[in-house]
């Protein structure tokens, strides 16, 4: 039987500027465009569908055209959308980014007014049953993510902060994460402390039950009660770092929803994320399990 994860976040179109040379600011650089599917909830979610994973995406979808593409690519990935929203006279979600020569976000705008829609009564009970991991992201209002968590049951949360603003919207819930995967800056606006060290003792001690908290060429900081220890960042050529913590989180919440231990959920996540950041897309086409799988073995050598 197949894996069923639930995830609770956002999903917009993506329109993402490459520049060709060097990045200048405060000009018009030449490169070239790329529009595609987005949102750090649907990533999330075509991520776990490329896993092999029975997913619901639960969202909130503006009434143009450009929305209901969105919603029939999730749809054609295997996506089950059913349980979202579609908001009348509310233009669908765009984030509009400009990367750096490097592959880094130099700059982004995002416009996220359809989530406002998605309101703890909008959720449906049904779309958390029989779940084995519920993924929020905290693009939704506070409200609705302690809403989602109560409907989750037993079923284990897995929280992406996504930025450090709207981190502080999951106050209410760490007791209740079975892990959190955030970057440095999110930890600790989650922790209300500063510090690596500080910050993953200060989540662990409120009940959060793994903290992954990812520093880019530094690795990854990986800590339970049981355990402590820091993964090496993969060797990666760098094209486009945005959705690489998407994959991060998929992969937490695949290997949460598998039984696997919080090293073997580790090593999976950052292939994943490996495997992305030498894409142009923020899900790479190329992602599979088997080529996790593959990923790993070369991060071994």
């Amino acid at each position: 039987m197949a894996i069923r994860i639930t995830v609770v976040g956002g999903a917009n179109t993506d329109i993402i500027g490459f520049p060709e040379g060097g990045y200048l600011p405060r000009d018009s650089n030449p490169g070239h465009v790329r529009t595609s599917a987005g949102g750090v909830g649907r990533n999330i979610a075509e991520n776990l569908a490329r896993l092999g994973v029975s997913v619901r995406l639960v969202t909130a979808f503006g009434s143009d055209e450009t929305s209901a593409h969105l919603r029939g690519q999730c749809e054609a990935l295997g996506i089950d959308t059913g349980f979202s929203v579609v908001v009348d006279d509310v233009p669908g979600s765009r984030y509009l980014a400009i990367l750096d020569t490097g592959g880094d976000l130099a700059a982004a705008v995002n416009d996220m007014r359809a989530l406002d829609a998605l309101v703890p009564a909008a959720l449906d009970p049904a779309a958390f049953q029989r779940s084995d991991a519920v993924v929020l992201d905290t693009n939704v209002p506070s409200e609705t993510i302690e809403r989602a968590a109560a409907l989750a049951g037993s079923s284990p949360l897995v929280l992406d902060p996504v930025s450090v603003p709207k981190a502080l919207r999951a106050g209410a819930v760490l007791g209740r994460l079975r892990a959190v995967k955030a970057n440095l800056q999110e930890a600790e606006a989650l922790a209300r402390v500063t510090g690596v060290e500080a910050a993953t003792e200060r989540l662990l001690a409120a009940g959060v039950g793994w903290v992954l908290v990812t520093r880019g060429p530094d690795g990854v900081q990986c800590a339970s009660a049981e355990e402590s220890f820091t993964l090496p960042a993969p060797r990666v050529r760098v094209t486009n770092a945005t959705g690489a913590g998407d994959a991060f989180t998929a992969g937490i919440a695949y290997s949460i929803a598998s039984g696997l231990t919080l090293r073997e959920a580790a090593l999976l996540a950052g292939a994943l994320s490996a495997i992305t950041l030498e894409s142009e897309h923020a899900v790479s086409p190329e992602l599979s399990l088997s080529a996790a799988h593959t990923r790993m073995e070369t991060m071994a050598e």
